[in-house]
């Protein structure tokens, strides 16, 4: 039964509590014989400052260190010890910087632990939590990139060079050290390319030498130092017969949604495309918006068409967004593939973004792009990452990214795709890829479609010729993995991306990935012809189905944010029961590192019915604050004898953010599912002063529930599901949502921090339902019943 009645709003309760506050000390970290712990690390910040000095850039008295310690180290008050804090970059490791005058009162306080006499120290667990100094090192600069394929070998060659983001980006500091830098690379003959200042980056593109990069990579005042991106994408082509596409294909209504594919470029002159192409514009240097080398093109077919197949198939052409493109990579001069602009990426989509989403209202963005050279190592979120995180929330826009393609190294597959699959999805080669770690965006990753080859369609069931790992809804075999910072769950969804096969006929070529035949459909660039169609494989393809999704939905919704939208479509999925077939026993607990909240299903996506009715809001809240909705659920859904019903709640928020922090999130907002018999009684366990009176209460029905409220607290969407047979007619239920600002992030988080939330009531099993129309009727009786109260 299709969807057929709009989505219904809820509004919270009037009643605001605080949140409950916990006072928490951190404690030392028990060492043993204090005076020896002292000297110790005496001994060792003597080496690490004679080593700070000896570096290029500490000409101006300011050193740089490492530490290396153990439990909680209070940051804010590192000052007490002639030491300022700069960045965490794990959860062991903490960079400060400092001078001559705090290194010497440093190792004056150290010099005094353990020492009877003279003054106690204040704030002595800090120097307890230490577990060792020393400097931030050549190897600590080199990136994954620069370990793995080591430095160019070319005369002259160009790389990307992090700093470390001192203070913000407009501040008398940072402007110092950009133009210390800057004088250094002019007296050392480096050459200045392109760079970009941001709170939480600074990023320079520089032309060197090897002498002069491993000068850069000793000097103080780098972060980092990275190869150029590179994206490999590599495709290729089926024609598809075009006899039956229609003469004439509609334009989008004047009002319909705007999305924008940041990309190599669209063909506008497309016959599919032409009739919802908008505009475009290039953001590579030297270069028009046109696609060179048919990327863009593909996602962008995709994006407006969503299954191509379907479409060609039931003859059924009808854009229903308008279309638009940023230009930020180009055609490699040596091979097929796309490559980014030799400027930085991420300036380029800083422009891109600032232009359509700023100037032309586009709300949506499509970046199927990926940096080979940055798998994510469990660390920092850096690079295209940060800069889509902190755009989506500067202009309100969702973007969709790519989880990345695995193309196998040289140790995996160690010989054969398919006998080795899915173990190989979840190595740390297979890591996802910058921009994919992005919180704030909704990461894509493939499922296959197809399973039989050109080949294997030609012989049949004559002979055995090529086969795919995966099946029809399981992981493409070239997925990549997450998950993201600490724990959060990437890639978000999966969708059908292609797929690939081995060669089992030729012994010793079961490594050889074959992909004729099992990719998705969409569309050619350089058409002649009949050729307008091709298909192609990649999570680059998965990627733009979602936004597909999100463009009709904005159609729907047209006021909704980017947190609606991206809780919608989350609120939809789930993992298809062909992948939880591949990673059984101890790998299924991997499992959504792989495929996220799964696949997105389209029954009530865009509309309700009566037996599934979604409810959804969008509010802000205060730091350190609860606030109460009560689901509106008739005595239908919560009759005592026994059928299947179901919750789903997802609330998504979209946070500032730090690169210097190794929470990376300067806000949590989550959400707990919780009953009782009044909201008076749920709130006892939540206000502020009432405390000592109540435990705290956590997620109702645990055991019926599918991501448990730690997981799911690791992202900026959050989804779970709760499974029922037996409910009780006394009960309410009630969604709570909850604001903690990290200390370090309070200034930079609003008075008011926005989110969406959106819950699916789900009696399906109920022939007789009607679940909608009672929900209706008891949302006008809680607003009648709030009107009572307020007034």
């Amino acid at each position: 039964m299709p969807g057929i009645y709009e989505h219904l709003r809820i509004e919270k309760e009037p009643l605001v509590n605080d949140r409950r506050r916990i006072d928490r000390k951190i404690p030392a970290v028990p060492r043993g014989d204090l005076r020896e712990h002292g000297q110790r690390l005496g001994d060792e910040l003597l080496r690490a400052s004679e080593g700070a000095r000896r570096q290029p850039g500490a000409e101006d008295g300011r050193y740089i260190l490492k530490l290396h310690y153990s439990g909680n180290l209070d940051i804010s008050h590192l000052t007490k010890h002639g030491i300022e804090f700069l960045s965490q970059e794990d959860k062991s490791i903490c960079i400060v910087f400092t001078s001559e005058q705090g290194l010497g009162e440093f190792a004056d306080h150290l010099s005094r632990l353990g020492v009877p006499e003279g003054e106690e120290l204040t704030y002595r667990q800090i120097l307890l939590a230490v577990d060792g100094v020393g400097n931030w090192s050549r190897e600590d600069r080199e990136s994954w990139a620069v370990k793995q394929f080591g430095l160019p070998d070319a005369v002259t060659f160009r790389l990307d060079v992090e700093l470390w983001p001192i203070s913000m980006q407009h501040s008398p500091q940072r402007l110092g050290i950009i133009q210390t830098f800057e004088q250094w690379c002019l007296v050392h003959g480096v050459k200045h390319v392109d760079r970009i200042s941001r709170d939480s980056l600074l990023l320079y593109r520089v032309e060197v030498n090897r002498v002069q990069a491993n000068l850069l990579l000793e000097h103080r005042d780098v972060r980092m130092v990275d190869l150029l991106p590179r994206t490999g994408i590599n495709y290729q082509q089926m024609d598809v017969g075009t006899d039956q596409l229609p003469e004439l294909i509609p334009a989008p209504a004047a009002s319909a949604s705007r999305v924008c594919i940041l990309d190599s470029g669209i063909n506008a002159n497309h016959p599919l495309l032409r009739p919802a192409f908008a505009e475009a514009e290039s953001f590579v240097a030297g270069q028009g918006p046109e696609d060179e080398i048919g990327h863009g093109t593909a996602v962008a077919g995709i994006a407006l068409y969503g299954d191509l197949e379907n479409c060609l198939s039931a003859r059924h052409w009808v854009p229903e967004v308008w279309l638009f493109s940023g230009k930020v990579m180009k055609k490699s001069p040596d091979m097929e593939e796309a490559v980014f602009d030799a400027d930085t990426i991420e300036h380029a989509i800083d422009k891109a973004v600032s232009y359509f989403a700023g100037e032309l209202g586009c709300r949506i963005f499509n970046l199927s792009l990926g940096n080979e050279n940055s798998p994510y190592d469990g660390r920092h979120i850096r690079g295209i990452a940060y800069t889509i995180d902190r755009l989506a929330r500067e202009y309100d826009v969702l973007f969709v990214v790519s989880a990345g393609n695995f193309r196998g190294t040289e140790n995996l597959p160690r010989s054969d795709w398919r006998t080795e699959y899915p173990e190989y999805l979840l190595a740390d080669e297979s890591r996802i890829i910058d921009p994919a770690p992005a919180l704030n965006a909704i990461t894509v990753g493939a499922l296959a479609n197809h399973t039989a080859t050109a080949t294997e369609q030609r012989y049949g069931d004559r002979e055995i010729n090529e086969l795919s790992p995966a099946s029809e809804d399981q992981p493409a075999p070239f997925t990549r993995h997450g998950p993201s910072i600490n724990g959060a769950f990437k890639p978000d969804l999966v969708a059908h991306g292609g797929n690939l096969a081995s060669p089992m006929r030729r012994q010793g070529e079961q490594y050889k990935a074959i992909r004729r035949n099992l990719g998705v459909l969409t569309l050619n660039h350089s058409f002649v012809g009949s050729t307008l169609l091709k298909e192609i494989s990649g999570t680059s393809f998965a990627a733009p189905y979602i936004t597909y999704l999100a463009g009709r939905l904005l159609n729907q919704y047209p006021t909704a944010s980017a947190n609606l939208l991206r809780a919608l479509l989350i609120n939809h999925s789930n993992v298809p029961e062909a992948c939880e077939s591949v990673f059984p026993g101890k790998l299924h607990e991997k499992l959504r590192h792989v495929t996220g909240y799964g696949k997105v299903d389209h029954d009530t996506l865009f509309r309700s019915t009566e037996y599934e009715v979604v409810l959804m809001t969008e509010d802000s809240i205060e730091n350190d604050t609860h606030q109460f909705y009560e689901l509106p659920l008739p005595a239908s859904f919560l009759r005592s004898n026994r059928a299947k019903r179901q919750l789903r709640a997802t609330l998504s928020y979209c946070p500032p953010v730090r690169t210097t922090r190794i929470e990376y999130i300067a806000t949590k907002i989550n959400f707990r599912l919780v009953k009782g018999e009044s909201l008076a009684e749920v709130q006892k366990h939540f206000k502020q002063e009432l405390r000592k009176e109540v435990s705290t209460i956590g997620d109702s029905s645990v055991s019926n529930r599918e991501i448990t409220c730690q997981e799911r607290e690791k992202c900026t969407v959050q989804s779970s599901v709760w499974s029922f047979k037996q409910l009780s007619p006394k009960d309410k239920w009630f969604v709570v949502v909850t604001r903690q600002d990290k200390d370090w992030g309070i200034p930079l988080c609003n008075e008011t921090e926005t989110y969406a939330l959106v819950v699916t009531v789900n009696d399906r099993e109920n022939q007789e339902a009607r679940l909608y129309t009672q929900i209706q009727v008891r949302i006008r009786e809680q607003v009648r019943l709030r009107d009572r109260i307020s007034g």
